[in-house]
């Protein structure tokens, strides 16, 4: 048997932030996110599944964006024509959706919920329960029946698992919990990050968000594609995603010049470039005031040199001033002065009130450490740590 597995798809997702920075991107995502939906189905049926399984947050909200649901209604229509059902549970973003209040989204969908919380497909039983409030804080998985005898069992769990970093604590669970409690393949959904866990004989699976809608979301881009039969259960990922967010640092040590800017952007921007995907970059540019030049002019330029790519964004530039450790020429006369500067009477009688101070502040046993007669080597030891800090070295040497 065989199904595909997709969480978070987050249809009716605001974009507005996206939208000021770039409103081609901002409407190009906006279209991506339903996209990746129609992909979704394009492969379910070129795969053949028994069923797809929509693991919650279907939806942004608690109520759906008209032409969202739509999109939803008609692909599942597609669905329906190739015989394939589809199951679905809440998240904790469209925990309080109500799916019907147009209607009936389509008679091949089965939402699981507390009370209904088994359906069966083929030789498969697939049991889950969705959220019915935005937080839920105890664990769902004492409520989930157990696996039924002789049939291939699949959970659908909207959850954070024992913890991700940037998700607060939904129906956490953990999974050693889940793979002990006796079904062969967990559906889940929740983090945005994909991630695949094995036991003897089951699978754990966070698919991961099939469409990344910022810059925070640069991982993800896929459904999974499950298979069981006698030889057990297995998975791979199928690529979903329209639109994919990247990171870049551009180094641009050494220039000194408008076209040596041009090319640097030119070469970060053609790396990333795909024919697969369109991608927005957030670009990182790391160098000194004079090589990054005017920072209107640089992001002008980083505009420019994605327009002459196919499908290319630039989503951000962030100046990274580089700090240049002073050269070795200018590290040794640092030194000089600081030894010239330490041998002066002024400068003794300010570390001699210091120590006086710190002494008065310190146990009894430890004030010889800063005793007056210690002066000489404190301040050559001080002098010293700077020294190599600058990588100076010694200035006697």
């Amino acid at each position: 048997m065989k199904f595909l597995h997709v969480a978070d798809l987050h249809l009716d997702s605001p974009l507005k932030t996206q939208a000021a920075r770039d409103s081609v991107m901002g409407e190009s995502l906006r279209a991506a996110s339903r996209q990746v939906l129609s992909r979704l189905v394009d492969a379910a049926i070129a795969e053949g599944v028994d069923a797809v399984l929509f693991a919650g947050d279907t939806f942004d909200s608690d109520v759906a964006d008209v032409a969202s649901r739509a999109a939803l209604a008609t692909e599942l229509a597609r669905l329906a024509r190739a015989g394939i059902p589809a199951v679905l549970i809440q998240g904790n973003h469209d925990a309080l959706l109500d799916l019907d209040r147009y209607g009936p989204v389509s008679e091949a969908l089965t939402v699981l919920t507390p009370d209904a919380p088994t359906v069966q497909v083929g030789d498969a039983s697939i049991h889950g329960m969705g959220f019915t409030a935005p937080h839920m804080a105890e664990s769902l998985l004492p409520r989930y029946p157990a696996p039924e005898p002789g049939r291939w069992n699949i959970g659908m769990m909207h959850t954070s698992l024992d913890g991700a970093v940037g998700h607060d604590p939904y129906a956490p669970c953990a999974l050693s919990d889940l793979l002990g409690h006796g079904y062969d393949y967990w559906a889940l959904g929740h983090i945005h990050k994909r991630a695949v866990h094995e036991g003897e004989g089951a699978l754990v699976v966070m698919p991961g968000i099939p469409q990344g809608r910022s810059i925070r979301e640069t991982e993800g881009g896929s459904a999974t594609l499950m298979e069981i039969d006698l030889h057990g259960v297995r998975q791979r990922e199928v690529p979903l995603e329209l639109l994919r967010f990247t990171r870049v640092v551009v180094d641009f040590s050494g220039v000194g010049d408008q076209a040596g800017r041009d090319a640097r952007l030119r070469a970060a921007l053609e790396a990333v470039a795909t024919r697969s995907v369109m991608i927005a970059v957030r670009l990182d540019a790391v160098g000194s005031p004079a090589e990054l030049g005017d920072p209107r002019m640089l992001e002008a330029q980083a505009r420019e040199a994605a327009g002459a790519l196919a499908g290319v964004f630039v989503n951000r530039l962030k100046l990274r001033p580089a700090t240049h450790a002073p050269d070795s020429d200018m590290a040794e006369d640092l030194v000089t002065l600081m030894r010239a500067d330490a041998a002066t009477a002024g400068f003794r009688d300010e570390v001699l009130a210091q120590l006086k101070d710190l002494r008065a502040a310190l146990p009894q046993e430890l004030r010889d450490v800063l005793a007056e007669d210690r002066l000489d080597a404190l301040i050559e030891a001080g002098v010293e740590t700077m020294a190599l800090r600058l990588g100076a070295g010694r200035a006697d040497q």
